[in-house]
């Protein structure tokens, strides 16, 4: 017979009482993300999962749209929050014109590196996360702020600049079903509809060990479902590239150039190849922007007129 000690049982009374209660739990996987906001104010929210921004309009209706702002890559001396921060400060003006909450979450290095290379296989870019898959915790914030709004289930609008278009592009052909339309400027690397060529790069399968750190090795296992890629080329989705944005590349597998102007034109070319084939048109575009080059601020005026062509607000 096991006896209980009248110490274990103060113990036990107080571990239930805090579990009642909610006092001085940490956070779990299983709980939402807050969904605490002031209208007209930028907020900073805390995930269990990282840090996100977060903007409510003071125009628009009760029930407003969603807007998911994806950075690109932080500056050496930038940190993800920074830049997701930014990105959000520069959306303003247009929430507010438009009446559409933005949300932007912060990418950390820690848990969704873009800075890893192999090690990490592109990190958010690739739809990879130490703790939670990248496209999983943009799921994640969406549906709560969806729910707080009375709006689950609405599609939302999603734009990248950069890395954050390499997230865009993968994000479409894996959740076509959530997004209503999008916008991705200066990326990279594309996923090809390419069935011989690995995901992040094309719809092949990927069976891999992710090394986040030395006691964090996550095994993937990726399988491209068709439907899905197909599903994607029918979301109104502009392509953007400054004219100027010519460096040269590391050249990736399956990327069909050595420059974002290139790679991106190909891409549009290729995903529009792939939806004729299957008797599908695809519903992409690509603006080439003269004068400018690798600028999230200076593609702005393009970018955002475009999320907004055939938008319907309610």
């Amino acid at each position: 017979m096991n006896l209980i000690c009248p110490t274990q049982i103060w113990k036990m009374l107080i571990i239930l009482g805090l579990a009642l209660f909610g006092v001085g739990c940490s956070p779990v996987a299983g709980s939402g993300p807050p969904t605490d906001y002031e209208v007209g104010e930028v907020i900073r929210g805390e995930d269990t999962f990282g840090t996100f921004y977060l903007y409510v309009p003071t125009t628009g209706s009760a029930k407003p749209d969603i807007v998911v702002l994806v950075h690109g890559t932080p500056a050496e001396e930038e940190t993800a929050e920074a830049t997701a921060r930014y990105y959000l400060l520069n959306w303003l003006d247009f929430a507010e014109e438009q009446g559409l909450v933005l949300i932007a979450p912060a990418f950390n290095q820690e848990d969704f590196s873009s800075r890893k290379g192999d090690h990490a296989l592109g990190g958010y870019r690739g739809l990879f996360g130490r703790q939670i898959a990248a496209d999983e915790w943009v799921l994640r914030l969406v549906r709560a702020y969806q729910e707080s709004f009375g709006t689950s289930g609405r599609q939302f609008y999603l734009y990248g600049h950069s890395a954050g278009g390499q997230f865009a592009a993968r994000f479409l052909v894996t959740h076509p079903e959530v997004v209503n339309r999008a916008v991705i400027s200066s990326a990279a690397t594309y996923p090809q509809p390419d069935p011989n060529v690995a995901w992040p790069f094309g719809m092949g399968e990927l069976q891999a060990d992710v090394e986040w750190d030395q006691d964090t090795i996550k095994q993937v296992d990726v399988v491209a479902n068709k439907e899905k890629w197909l599903a994607a080329t029918q979301i109104p989705l502009t392509m953007i590239v400054g004219l100027n944005d010519t460096s040269s590349l590391p050249q990736f597998p399956g990327q069909q150039g050595r420059n974002r102007l290139a790679i991106g034109r190909n891409w549009v070319r290729d995903m529009a190849a792939f939806a004729e084939a299957n008797g599908l048109e695809c519903q992409f575009q690509l603006e080439m922007v003269p004068g400018k080059g690798h600028s999230m601020s200076g593609l702005m005026s393009y970018t955002q007129p475009a999320l907004v062509d055939q938008m319907e607000i309610d």
